[in-house]
């Protein structure tokens, strides 16, 4: 044919993917479906960023309800988008089934808790533990291609350096200046904190003080082993980053494509070098690199996490015996001057201070500690083996069995594997160690595929084998690189408002502090993004690191840090395997075949099968579904009840009354939640004549006077029927919600041993001795419950109860060696006398 030819549109070609990749090159993957999947590439971005950018460590109280809605928006809204657009493509592996078999063996556990233990906490990990869940498979569906994943990479390791930055600031400026303010003006900065409760709180004040006065960085996080888990990993990936590039600065065999043109794919002279230009700017990349290694490694060594220091060993042994970037000598050259990096930063730490002999004198005392946590934690396992005590519930079923040596009440065991066997039983262990096992396996497949494919370490990045294919079939597809560095960049603002929804919120000073240098590290990083080499190696030390870490100091139902986990786990059971010659299941075979799709399942790829179109409206509808379930149940509650109780902390310096109502605001819009109800338990013990004890007090410390204000507020108080009436009802919705919560039983204990000494009504001081004993019920090793308990006793008219009581509290005060267990003195003396009462 002559002269101009009409092109007409091409038909979609049948079993593309909502990725938008096409069978053949000179076929157009349809607009709207690279739309979409950039706006997914933004989005898991945009999560995977700004998730590390606040603390989450309260993720049970509901500090992660806004980035899973996030994530459940936005796989609805790729849904709603693809559905006509493609016939739909999934990719499933036996990983997804094991790791689906955790999740939904952990949500029966969470439903018995919801009925038998703390509520609200179990509806929160619930919704966390489906939240990962649903990253992990959007990850999976988006098909990236090697660029795409060493950009998100590279995005991650840049983000720690700037929260390693943000981290040496707070150490050098802000913890320094914020300490010498406390000592000079204590009262006004913690009312500038609305933290006025703490200057009653002798106990709490002394933990705020320390966590103050303590010499390690926390930046983003509320843990300092959660920053050094976080920083671990990448630090790792970082490293081999790094050494991609120096590599790629002195091996003349690897072809480096310009730094402002990637299409170029020569970049060299005729002799193999780069051309000056390109030389100055790789040149700069890696010094820029280098120095922001630098500050990560000072940071993670000030953090003092002993576990981490020997995660970081274990991950470099890892990285140096199967990275194949870190092979030759100048890889190796550039493994000594990382160590002497390493030992600079150690050097620094001691220089300044942060880090002393102590770190490895006391490394015993710290195991002994977790020694008794994984003691008390088998001991629970036992009483729960099938449901666990469920996700979210392990602090408030910890103290049951808690030793009376051990030091604190703690929220998970530090051990992640224990954790996971705790809250869900040990089928939800069996499905994880599973999963764990598959992924093993899949790696190890991996390694021989990708040996030396490429010069860079790595498959041409051009092309992208799909799960389920025939290995000699593939699919071109274009990178969308700009989605990944948007969601990068609009993840910092992201996670400042994440972080207002919170219970931490943080200003913006790493905003200001941390962008500039990750950003600046991300560019250093563009060349390895470009050609660099991204064996499974690489991703198996990091994860590596991370999982040895976590086995002393947890973290994994902490979203800011196991979001890192998730991601490298994805990734490691998404690299091509070897089937030493064999050859690959092939979706020819008819899908009515179930033995033959079973056997694809079992292969360490994989297969990707077709859905017809009514398939994914079924699948929209079921999301729609959960959707919905999670706004009624969690998202809108949650936020709804913090609000209101942010208010009702407010109103409390002026009014009781005021503040009284937005706590029943609060548990009407969390109808699961407890913590309304512990708050109007406290605002009542306010009204009453005498000041209340503390949670934990002795029952014989006598109050001080009340201000004027309160004064005033009692003068109106209701009659001592109405305000039993009122507290009767208070204590049947507490219990409702936090049957197994010690300190909401001691709570109403210390309220109705008030309304005892009001009224005089002998049925109070008896509900207070039940209540005292379902306290030490829950936590049988506090000796301040059992010191309360033998006032009661003494008080109701039995003397023998309260000696047993008496002596009790005071074997406990006598073997903890903790100061902060340790019972004052004048209970002490209080309580001698009675043990000694004939």
């Amino acid at each position: 044919m002559t002269g101009k030819q009409r092109i007409l549109p091409k038909r979609e070609p049948r079993g593309q993917d909502f990725s938008g990749k096409t069978p053949s090159p000179d076929e157009r993957e349809p607009c709207s479906l690279r739309r979409v999947r950039a706006f997914l590439l933004v989005m898991v971005t945009l999560i995977l960023v700004a998730r590390p950018l606040f603390p989450s460590e309260g993720a049970d109280l509901g500090d992660d309800v806004t980035p899973t809605m996030l994530v459940f928006g936005t796989v609805l809204i790729g849904i709603v988008f693809s559905l006509g657009r493609s016939v739909w493509r999934v990719k499933l592996q036996s990983v997804d089934l094991a790791l689906l078999g955790t999740v939904v063996w952990l949500a029966l556990a969470a439903l018995r808790a919801v009925h038998s233990g703390t509520a609200r906490p179990a509806i929160n990990m619930l919704w966390v533990w489906v939240g990962y869940y649903v990253l992990w498979q959007l990850i999976r569906q988006l098909n990236l291609t090697d660029r795409e994943r060493r950009a998100i990479l590279a995005g991650m390791a840049a983000l720690s350096v700037g929260v390693a930055s943000y981290g040496l600031y707070q150490y050098f400026v802000e913890l320094p200046h914020l300490r010498a303010g406390y000592q000079t003006r204590r009262t006004e900065l913690l009312h500038e904190l609305g933290w006025d409760d703490l200057l009653e709180d002798p106990v709490g004040l002394a933990q705020f003080e320390n966590r103050l006065f303590s010499r390690e960085p926390l930046a983003t996080f509320a843990l300092t082993n959660s920053l050094a888990g976080f920083l671990l990993p990448w630090s790792l990936v970082f490293l081999a980053a790094i050494v991609g590039n120096v590599k790629s600065l002195f091996d003349t065999s690897i072809e480096t494509p310009s730094l402002l043109s990637p299409s170029r794919p020569h970049n060299t002279r005729q002799d193999g070098r780069l051309c000056k230009p390109t030389r100055r700017l790789a040149w700069a990349a890696l010094g820029v690199s280098i120095l922001g290694m630098v500050g990560l490694l000072c940071c993670l060594v000030l953090t003092k996490s002993r576990s981490a220091y020997i995660a970081l060993a274990c991950g470099l042994a890892v990285l140096l015996a199967t990275g194949i970037s870190l092979r030759g000598k100048v890889a190796r050259r550039m493994v000594i001057v990382i160590m002497v990096l390493l030992a600079l930063a150690f050097g620094v730490a001691t220089a300044t201070r942060g880090l002393d002999w102590q770190v490895l004198s006391e490394a015993t005392k710290s195991l002994g500690y977790r020694w008794q946590y994984w003691q008390a934690t088998t001991s629970m396992i036992a009483d729960h083996p099938l449901l666990g005590c469920g996700p979210g519930n392990f602090r408030y079923a910890y103290t049951r069995y808690k030793l009376p040596e051990a030091s604190e009440e703690i929220s998970d065991p530090h051990n992640f594997l224990l954790e996971v066997v705790a809250t869900g039983g040990i089928p939800a262990g069996a499905f994880f160690l599973l999963a764990i096992g598959l992924t093993l396996w899949h790696l190890k497949h991996s390694r021989s595929a990708w040996g030396l494919s490429s010069s860079a370490g790595s498959p041409p990045s051009s092309t992208v084998p799909l799960a389920g294919v025939s290995g000699k079939t593939v699919f071109h597809s274009r990178d969308q690189l700009w989605a990944i560095a948007m969601g990068w960049v609009l993840a910092w603002p992201a996670g400042y408002w994440l972080g207002l929804l919170s219970s931490a919120p943080q200003d913006l000073t790493f905003l200001l502090v941390g962008l500039p240098t990750a950003a600046l590290v991300g560019l250093g990083l563009w060349p390895w993004i470009q050609a660099g080499p991204l064996v499974p190696g690489i991703v198996a030390a990091a994860i590596a690191a991370i999982s040895i870490n976590w086995l002393a100091a947890g973290g994994l139902t902490f979203p800011g840090v196991a979001g890192s986990f998730w991601l490298l786990w994805v990734l490691a059971t998404d690299f091509p395997t070897d089937y030493s010659g064999k050859q690959p299941p092939t979706e020819n075979q008819p899908s009515t075949r179930w033995s033959h799709r079973l056997q694809q399942l079992t292969a360490p790829e994989g297969f990707s099968v077709t859905l017809p179109t009514w398939a994914g409206l079924a699948i929209l509808v079921f999301f729609g579904l959960v959707l919905a379930a999670f706004y009624i149940t969690a998202y809108s509650p949650v936020l709804q009840a913090r609000g209101l109780l942010s208010q009702a902390t407010v109103a409390r310096r002026f009014s009781i009354d005021r503040a009284k109502q937005f706590c029943r605001l609060a548990a009407e819009a969390d109808p699961w939640a407890f913590e309304p109800w512990m708050r109007l338990v406290e605002l009542w013990q306010a009204e009453g004549p005498t000041p209340p004890a503390k949670t934990g007090e002795s029952f014989h410390s006598k109050p001080e006077v009340a201000d004027l204000t309160t004064f005033l507020q009692k003068a109106n108080r209701p009659s001592p029927q109405e305000r039993a009436k009122e507290l009767d009802s208070y204590a049947a919705a507490l219990l409702q919600r936090a049957p197994n919560h010690h300190a909401a039983s001691w709570i109403l204990a210390l309220a109705y041993q008030q309304l005892f000494r009001e009224t005089n009504d002998r049925r109070a001081l008896a509900r207070a001795v039940s209540f005292a004993r379902r306290a030490i019920e829950l936590y049988p090793h506090q000796a301040r419950y059992h010191a309360g308990l033998a006032e009661l006793l003494r008080t109701i008219g039995d003397p023998d109860g309260a000696k047993k009581a008496a002596k009790t509290a005071l074997w406990l005060h006598t073997i903890t060696p903790h100061a902060d267990r340790k019972l004052p003195d004048e209970t002490v003396q209080f309580l001698e006398k009675l043990s000694q009462t004939p």
